[in-house]
């Protein structure tokens, strides 16, 4: 039998239905118009699934329960379903709710929702569906209570061992160095976002557990600590926002790491062994050690897709062979070292960054000596900028930046490689150079200066929140809050969904390329290594997203920007150069447009092609 469709979520989307079935789909007869009213059902749910798209379809279900995604797997692009605006007294109709936490949720007949989600409407499936549904999810959880064993003989082993207290501890300070962590087990959330929920610290779940006996703990509970943990083991507590927004589960982490596992050992070229049977605990520790030969060894780069509407990053393999850095210096950078800094190009990319970084070096020392009034950025700054302005051009960007601390001197600590000098910084003594494309941003306006100043200043607070980063936590002040800093390049999409500073800024696609790139060396300044303490950053206010092609262009603008702070760090720390720290690039420079005033930026200008 063939149900006729209703489908609404809202006054508006049922006259928008209405509209479309009478405008459209009524030309049709019979079966033909309630078959096509079915298939409109179908849109609905997956727009509804996919906020009309922005979440890819892989990600939808993987939000879901098993159940819940069985069912959607069955029912989409059936003709024989009804969705109702109303409920009924028919047994066997599914509420369909949409919730703050949780999105879009389905809720089996006999199973009452919860008071708080909007009801949206009320979804009719035959009843072998149904069947089927339940057969395929019965089958998903015994596999799953198979590995749930695994798991609670871990924690029990931890509990023996009277590690479990310090291991609840520790996952509460991991949580803390990670911005969101928005995970779902079943219908609960374990949670630290600004999504408006924070169920891991502010409510107290994690120290709560500290007080209850294991046996006592719900099964949610159990599976998070222990999967957590494993998480951290394959990568730090960055590997938390793998699950943003999606189902984690004891068969879901194994699937993940031995993806991983499986991907990486293909990128290096090494025939993997069978590590189905591993420990979880064990798995995710060899997928750490081989992802640090990925990084080292491989023609690939590891990067992260953001989705910034469920928060999750899920880290992919890019086909990205060495050498990284750009086959020659951009010309824009080229045109500035040879108009401005005396200096021309060899061909040898990182020489002549070198040489270009040491003239500037020097022309900013001079331009003090001789007490002349420099402009404001300085030579090293318009050298940063020239590189800025490179990236921005070469990806079609409306603007970018580069970020890191003003006086590098500041980094010192009272014994080498101690955090003293990094823990004494303050916003203001970071630096963001923020510019924009030269034409791109024409519409803006006098929104412009404080497009990039807002922008600006984020980076500056995430460079004082990543800088004590790579320190061993006991040397870090338990009041000091800080995150891990990034390591891998990353594109973002719908950036601005739940982020104010993104949403001011009026990012809603950027790119990430940090450095220290992990293919490199540390950057290493008075017997410490960094990671993630510069970067090139590329924001699209609208469409069309980036591309690899964007990313691997930030990537090697990156490498230019890693050997201008090498170059700088070796001349403070054996005397050969006498830098400067970096001037200009706040708020007045930005309130005054200082960014016209940069020769780089006048270069770049002068470099556009003459419209047709």
């Amino acid at each position: 039998m063939l149900f006729e469709v209703y489908a609404a979520v809202s006054a508006e989307s049922v006259e928008a239905f209405r509209c479309q079935t009478a405008g459209e789909f009524m030309l049709s007869s019979g079966s033909d118009t309630a078959a096509l009213r079915a298939q409109e059902a179908s849109s609905w749910l997956l727009g509804e699934l996919t906020r009309d798209g922005r979440i890819p379809f892989r990600l939808a279900c993987q939000r879901l329960t098993a159940w819940e995604s069985l069912l959607v797997q069955h029912v989409l692009g059936r003709t024989d379903i009804e969705l109702a605006t109303k409920p009924s007294s028919d047994a066997g109709l599914i509420p369909v709710t949409r919730s703050a936490l949780f999105g879009v949720s389905f809720w089996k007949p006999d199973e009452l929702p919860e008071p708080a989600p909007e009801p949206l409407a009320w979804l009719r499936v035959p009843p072998e569906v149904l069947d089927m549904t339940d057969e395929e999810t019965r089958s998903v959880l015994a596999r799953e209570a198979a590995e749930l064993q695994g798991v609670d003989a871990i924690l029990r082993g931890w509990e023996q061992r009277g590690e479990l207290d310090r291991r609840l501890v520790q996952l509460a300070d991991w949580v803390e160095r990670v911005e969101t962590v928005y995970v779902f087990v079943g219908r609960e959330v374990f949670s630290k976002s600004d999504a408006g929920s924070n169920t891991l610290t502010r409510d107290g779940r994690l120290s709560n557990l500290r007080q209850l006996p294991v046996d006592s703990w719900t099964v949610a509970d159990r599976l998070f600590v222990v999967l957590a943990h494993c998480l951290f083991s394959s990568g730090r507590s960055v590997r938390f926002e793998e699950f943003n927004g999606l189902q984690l589960s004891a068969t879901g982490l194994r699937r993940f790491l031995l993806d991983r596992h499986a991907s990486y050992c293909a990128a290096i070229g090494r025939p993997p062994h069978n590590p189905h049977g591993m420990p979880l605990t064990e798995l995710a520790e060899e997928v750490r050690a081989l992802q640090g030969e990925v990084d080292q060894h491989s023609p690939f780069i590891r990067y992260r897709r953001i989705n910034g509407i469920t928060f999750v990053k899920n880290e992919y393999l890019a086909d990205f062979p060495h050498p990284r850095d750009p086959h020659a210096l951009p010309e824009s950078v080229a045109r500035y070292g040879r108009v401005h800094l005396g200096v021309e190009p060899t061909g040898r990319v990182r020489e002549d960054m070198h040489s270009l970084t040491v003239a500037a070096t020097f022309l900013d020392a001079q331009a003090a000596e001789d007490a002349r009034p420099p402009a404001r950025h300085g030579a090293v700054g318009e050298l940063l900028a020239a590189i800025v302005l490179s990236a921005v051009h070469a990806t079609d960007s409306d603007y970018g930046m580069s970020s890191s601390v003003r006086d590098l001197t500041r980094l010192r600590g009272a014994r080498p490689g101690g955090p003293d000098g990094v823990l004494q910084l303050k916003k203001a003594d970071f630096v963001c150079c923020c510019l924009p494309h030269t034409t791109r941003m024409a519409g803006a306006g006098g929104e412009t200066a404080p497009i990039l100043w807002r922008a600006a200043q984020r980076m500056m607070y995430n460079r004082w929140h990543f800088a004590p980063g790579e320190f061993d936590r006991e040397t870090i002040p338990e009041k000091r809050h800080y995150f891990f800093p990034p390591q891998v390049p990353d594109i973002a999409e719908h950036a601005d969904h739940h982020h104010g500073g993104h949403s001011a800024s009026r990012v809603r696609f950027s790119i990430r390329a940090p450095g220290a790139q992990v293919w490199q060396p540390p950057f290493t300044v008075f017997g410490h290594g960094f990671r993630g303490c510069y970067d090139i950053r590329l924001v699209r206010m609208e469409g069309p997203p980036f591309t690899l092609r964007e990313l691997h262009e930030a990537v090697r603008h990156c490498s230019l920007v890693d050997e201008l702070w090498r170059t700088l760090a070796d001349g403070v720390q054996d005397g050969s150069l006498p830098v400067r720290p970096m001037e200009g690039f706040d708020r007045d420079w930005y309130a005054s447009r200082g960014w016209e005033r940069l020769d780089a930026y006048a270069l770049a200008a002068g470099a556009l092609p003459v419209p047709g």
